[in-house]
């Protein structure tokens, strides 16, 4: 039996988040006037370094 060798393995994705975007998150996490349940989702994102944590963070500061 052959193998199909063309395909080639896949990069990790990097989930390096940079320190501009942690701060601005934690911020947010102390904030009281967001609700808890979106406090709670931003500090998850965080903690798994979520690649889309900067579209969330974006999110709750304009306010959607």
């Amino acid at each position: 039996m052959t193998t199909h060798t063309s395909a080639t393995p896949r990069e990790p994705e990097s989930h390096n988040i940079d320190a501009s975007l942690k701060h601005r998150a934690r911020l947010l996490i102390t904030n009281g006037s967001i609700p808890m349940q979106t406090r709670l989702l931003i500090r998850y994102a965080l903690e798994i370094k979520d690649p889309n944590l900067g579209q969330l963070v974006n999110r709750v500061e304009g306010g959607k």
